[in-house]
């Protein structure tokens, strides 16, 4: 499974437990480590999960996909 981070900036303020739903559906998710901000496994790649997302997204809302290297990455302050 390859490592996803997901990321929303909202430009609406509005409930995303839908989003966060289906994040869940998506893969494992390994970590939330900033708000709006997810970590996931997932055999899907970065377009699927994009696509499967845009249901639950605001046509205003900006939302980023990006596959990523778990190995090499660096955080500070940063909730676990």
């Amino acid at each position: 499974m390859t490592i996803y981070l997901i990321s929303l900036e909202q430009c609406t303020k509005r409930d995303i437990t839908g989003l966060e739903k289906k994040i869940l559906q998506l893969g494992s998710v390994t970590n939330s480590p900033l708000k709006k901000m997810w970590l996931i496994q997932s055999d899907l790649n970065a377009e699927e999960i994009r696509d499967q997302l845009l249901t639950y997204v605001h046509a205003k809302d900006s939302l980023l996909v990006i596959r990523i290297d778990a190995d090499h990455w660096a955080s500070w302050n940063v909730r676990s």
